[in-house]
């Protein structure tokens, strides 16, 4: 999710993805060098939202500084999970000459402490791989399922796996300038909005499926992300400017960033077993669908800021389409135009009336319905089914950043995740920062960014990550880290083949050892 793509200061060159037929990658396709950056896209194989074999892409960048010295290695992989895009030329494998973008910021992270003595630990020295979502990148030409967050994690964990084996085998290549990892490198994973969220459910995912070792997972960074997006709607439906002890512009029924909400249902609709017999029009007005929306979605030509510009010229100008014509007037009814020039839109007039009846009514989200029965309501199970806030217990760290003023992604996801799992002293896994912006959306975005290009400040953040033995670890050490009295592991139980040499928290002999 985002409101108007925030502008970034610096560009990633990236070449567009070729038209020729889509096959899995046998080698990492070299693109460019960046600074200490070197891109590469690959193609991996996974499942779809849907259950069946496809074929996604991702970009893989690596430091690979030319000056490099002997014994420099690739101490930390960074699982990227990007934010909402609707346009193709915005996702990572597509991003061209002259657009600025998001991933410069994250290939900052490869490139920025080099020049000083001792790099931060944790930031530098990195691979960050940054999946396209399923219905972008070579599979644009399916639908995007928005907010999959089990089916989504886990072709973003797959392209971390498939990616890293590409890399090793690139490593080995004779004449390779592509720099080894070390014993003991380690993983984080980061992401914004859309992106938050889905590393929310990339955490899970990797817990639930015993890949922490594997993947020497050491924890998360989520800025604003959807966790749970029947909190989400119900902010969009109740809330009067009022909530979470900040005031802002947002009013009830109203949503000020209105392309979330189509991208929202039409997700589940493409995804969830449970909606396949539902339309569209079992949820939108006839008037609403007819302002194209579905077809822009569909199309992946238009950037969201696109989006709301055409909205805008159908409030001002009035909108024929489909053999129906609708006044300036009629479509002022769906878009409101405020003093600013942002344009909000109207629950009421953007969905069925039967449904803006079940929304309206603050006794059914008392709970979540049990069985299927009818397209309310089964639209109510699939949000809450794709919500990560709740229903496990995470066993890394997570660091929260996330905007009180934030109208499209509202504070109560973060506040949903801290009531499913409070906290006791000495049993610490997360960390909220609500103070790092105080802002809406966009701007939250820029100030999340711009914290990660913080020196200081994250490797504060990712120190904190790696500082916890996981949640539980003291009682499933023997069952599931194989975690003894001799040798030296990670503080996720990975043993390690000698004595690391990266600094860090370490368990040695069975006591945990700060090596400095």
């Amino acid at each position: 999710m985002r409101k108007k793509i925030w502008t970034l200061v610096v560009v990633l060159l990236v070449g567009a993805s070729s038209a020729q037929a889509v096959e899995v990658s046998d080698k990492l396709t070299f693109v460019k060098q960046v600074s200490n950056a070197a891109l590469y896209t690959f193609n991996y194989p996974t499942k779809s939202a849907s259950g069946e074999d496809v074929i996604l892409s991702s970009v893989l960048m690596a430091w690979n500084p030319k000056d490099y010295k002997e014994g420099d290695q690739i101490e930390t992989v960074h699982i990227y999970s990007h934010f909402t895009v609707t346009a193709q030329k915005e996702c990572p494998t597509s991003i061209g000459e002259n657009t600025t973008s998001e991933q410069q910021m994250v290939i900052s992270t490869l490139k920025r402490n080099y020049g000083y003595t001792t790099p931060a630990p944790f930031v530098g020295r990195s691979i960050v791989i940054a999946p396209d979502y399923e219905g972008y990148g070579v599979s644009k030409d399916v639908p995007h399922p928005y907010m999959a967050s089990e089916a989504t994690a886990r072709q973003v964990v797959d392209a971390v796996k498939y990616g890293l084996a590409l890399y090793e085998k690139l490593v080995a290549e004779a004449g390779s300038t592509a720099l080894p990892m070390s014993d003991d490198w380690c993983t984080f994973a980061y992401g914004f909005s859309q992106g938050g969220a889905i590393t929310l459910a990339v955490q899970r995912y990797i817990e639930e499926n015993d890949l922490a070792d594997e993947l020497r997972f050491q924890g998360s960074i989520c800025g604003d992300g959807p966790h749970d997006l029947v909190e989400t709607l119900k902010y969009y439906m109740f809330d009067n400017g009022d909530s979470y002890n900040a005031k802002t512009e947002h009013r009830k029924g109203m949503l000020s960033m209105t392309v979330v909400f189509p991208l929202i249902l039409n997700g589940m609709l493409n995804a969830d077993p449970e909606m396949k017999n539902y339309r569209l029009e079992d949820f939108f007005t006839q008037q609403f669908l007819d302002t194209g929306i579905i077809e822009w979605l569909d199309s992946k030509n238009y950037t969201t800021g696109d989006i709301d510009k055409m909205w805008s010229n159908q409030a001002k100008n009035g909108l024929t389409a489909n053999g129906r014509t609708y006044t300036p007037e009629q479509m002022q009814e769906i878009f409101y135009i405020d003093a600013g020039g942002s344009i909000w839109g109207k629950i009421e007039k953007i969905v069925q009336p039967e449904f803006y009846e079940y929304m309206s009514n603050p006794d059914n989200f008392a709970g979540v319905p049990t069985e299927s029965g009818n397209a309310f309501t089964d639209m109510h199970r699939a949000l809450a089914k794709n919500s990560v806030a709740k229903g496990w217990q995470p066993l890394h760290r997570i660091v929260f950043f996330h905007s009180r003023y934030d109208m499209v992604v509202p504070y109560g996801n973060v506040e949903s995740f801290r009531q499913e799992h409070p906290t006791e002293e000495g049993d610490l896994y997360m960390v909220i920062d609500d103070d790092f912006s105080k802002a809406d959306h966009g701007m939250a975005g820029t100030a999340f960014y711009i914290t990660l290009g913080l020196l200081e400040r994250m490797g504060t953040q990712f120190t904190w990550l790696t500082e916890a033995v996981p949640t539980g670890i003291g009682d499933i050490a023997a069952e599931r880290t194989g975690i003894s009295s001799t040798g030296w592991y990670t503080l996720g139980g990975l043993k390690l083949i000698g004595k690391p040499s990266r600094k860090g928290i370490y368990i040695c002999n069975g006591r945990k050892l700060a090596l400095h």
